[in-house]
């Protein structure tokens, strides 16, 4: 049966698209007169136009005449639909459902403005032909509409044909896990990406942290963290972040698979570095909470080990008192954590936002004084970190700007620093330092003995570019290429300061190996690589600049996460306690259902 209705269906289309190429060659209008009204109902079709047309098609004249009616109708509708699009910016849409369902009609017209989103297109969808959004795909001009972005930037017009995929529960489970999994996938990418931005930033090898990132701990408060444990836990708190994000959005499936991968990579930091901050201790009790939204029965087992876990790790991080809590029962807790509705709206009058105000009036036990000047202490705090945060990027700035020492060290800011409120000029003061290797009683003194360093230029903000003469005259000395250029580079291409170096370090700046030996270096050990590719003292150049492609790809993946990062570091505190309400009710009815047998 289905067969020949797809059959007779295929020979409909087949015959009016015959039938309207005929038409279109012998420039017959059907929506205009005398083949219809001006209302668009029908008037007349000549005899002899159908005839003519059923003997060239070699088609009855009825299958003739009624395929030339609908066509007829399809003018007249597309003519009304393109002038209520013109006065009222409503577009119709051609909608054709295909796959697998219960479908009510297999094509129908919709109306709607091309300026909703894909998200909301789908729900309209799902109104007309009774499927749940997540079961449709639907499909235009060879591509699949986009949840997040408006019909209208999809290239979708008024009058448009869409087809609509229909998938079975199976299907749509399918398409769900996929999306999850490849959500999961960027966003790894992504966090790996920043955790190698910020690993570069703490070399100074590249143009530095653009995005303000670091890790701080519960206050707000930058953790210095070695090296080799900093790039997991940048990847485990940036997947924290996204997976806390999806829990918001209530999205319980998609938020497991980020907070589940972001627990692999908190497992690679040393327990001493988790203890210190609360994000490990709050991840477990985030992924309970999503095997409990998920009614994962299987999970029990993770779900208790994982609380134990979370307790010890509290008790670790704020001390012993947390004893008090397990006297307490779960729904009075609930109730000495529920706002006050009125005072919260006093205190967003005074304009404090809404998380502020619930935060503020849930640590002082609804006390509106006592909640104002907390919320007050907290801005403060966080204006002060803020504050050093700015700071702290600003003189990592001005170290990548002041340089290296003889030695391969970085120029310290602060001795600049002093030498410079001393009155001594900053180029001069830059140098004493780098001949100095940050000796500040011997750079006072380089500069009392050699008056031509209080007339060099300030430090340069980029780096210089060392022509083959600059390299030359270092060369014709008797120095290294590679080291001559290095010199170069480190003293902004002024010569004279780089053959002061040279000598200083005998022809030879730490880290580096000098050309004629890095051959051998390289061919008699290949495991050797600390000297090879040191991260204190390569030169900027020999670091590879970032092509366009990578930098947009950073700049997305930190766009990504940024819009999943909290405002504040007490984010993950500001809960309604609805959700926590309805299943603390479950539990009491599941109790006196229990008891009463």
């Amino acid at each position: 049966m289905f067969c020949r209705e797809k059959m007779g269906s295929i020979h409909t289309e087949e015959v009016q698209r015959h039938l309207r190429q005929a038409l279109n060659r012998d420039k017959v209008k059907l929506w205009e007169s005398p083949y219809s009204r001006e209302d668009g109902t029908a008037h007349q079709i000549p005899e002899n136009l159908i005839l003519k047309y059923s003997e060239e098609l070699r088609l009855s004249k009825d299958v003739v005449a009624a395929n030339m009616e609908e066509l007829r109708l399809h003018a007249v509708r597309k003519l009304a639909s393109r002038r209520k699009f013109q006065t009222s910016g409503v577009a119709t849409l051609k909608i054709k459902l295909a796959g697998k369902g219960n479908l009510k009609c297999s094509s129908f017209e919709l109306e709607t403005t091309l300026q909703i989103l894909g998200k909301a297109f789908k729900k309209l969808l799902s109104e007309k032909c009774g499927l749940a959004p997540d079961h449709l795909k639907p499909i235009a001009v060879g591509r699949v509409i986009k949840d997040d972005v408006p019909l209208s930037s999809q290239h979708i017009s008024n009058n448009a044909q869409v087809l609509v995929i229909c998938l079975s529960e199976s299907e749509a489970e399918a398409q769900r896990k996929e999306e999850q999994v490849s959500k999961v996938r960027r966003a790894r990418e992504g966090a790996e990406l920043l955790a190698d931005t910020l690993a570069a930033d703490d070399d100074m090898e590249h143009n530095g942290n653009q995005y303000g990132l670091q890790i701080a701990d519960q206050t707000g408060r930058a953790l210095q963290i070695p090296r080799e444990e900093k790039r997991a836990l940048t990847v485990a708190m940036a997947l924290n972040e996204r997976g806390k994000a999806a829990l918001k959005r209530k999205q319980h499936g998609e938020a497991l698979l980020l907070l589940l991968e972001a627990d692999r990579e908190f497992q690679q930091c040393r327990s001493e570095i988790l203890q210190a901050v609360d994000n490990y201790a709050i991840l477990c009790l985030d992924i309970v909470w999503c095997y409990l939204c998920l009614k994962n029965v299987t999970a029990l087992p993770d779900a208790e080990n994982r609380l134990q876990k979370c307790e010890q790790l509290f008790h670790k991080s704020y001390g012993s008192n947390l004893e008090r809590l397990t006297t307490v029962k779960a729904d009075a807790f609930l109730r000495q954590l529920q706002v006050d509705e009125s005072k919260l709206t006093e205190l967003m009058t005074m304009g404090f936002s809404g998380a502020e105000a619930r935060l503020g009036l849930r640590a002082c036990s609804n006390n509106l004084q006592a909640a104002v000047t907390h919320i007050m202490q907290k801005q403060e705090e966080r204006r002060e970190i803020k504050k050093k945060e700015q700071e702290e990027r600003r003189q990592k700035k001005l170290a990548k700007k002041l340089g290296k020492t003889a030695n391969g060290d970085w120029v310290k800011v602060d001795l600049y620093n002093a030498l410079v409120n001393m009155g001594f000029p900053k180029g001069g003061a830059v140098a004493a330092l780098q001949q100095t290797n940050n000796n500040i009683q011997q750079a006072i003194q380089v500069l009392q003995d050699q008056p031509e360093l209080l007339t060099l230029p300030d430090p340069n903000p980029g780096p210089v570019s060392i022509t083959d003469e600059m390299l030359a005259q270092l060369v014709s000395l008797g120095f290294d290429p590679e080291m001559s250029r290095r010199a170069l580079q480190s003293c902004q291409g002024m010569a004279q300061r780089a053959i002061d170096m040279l000598l200083q370090s005998g022809g030879v700046l730490p880290g580096v190996s000098s050309a004629s030996g890095s051959t051998s270096t390289s061919s008699s050990s290949s495991t050797s690589s600390s000297s090879a590719t040191p991260s204190s003292s390569s030169s900027s150049d020999a670091s590879p600049a970032k092509s366009p492609e990578e930098l947009q790809r950073e700049k997305e993946a930190y766009e990504e996460l940024a819009s999943d990062l909290a405002d504040h570091e007490e984010d993950y505190l500001d809960l309604t306690l609805e959700e926590e309400s309805v299943f603390l009710q479950e539990y009491r009815a599941l109790l006196a259902s229990t008891l009463s047998f």
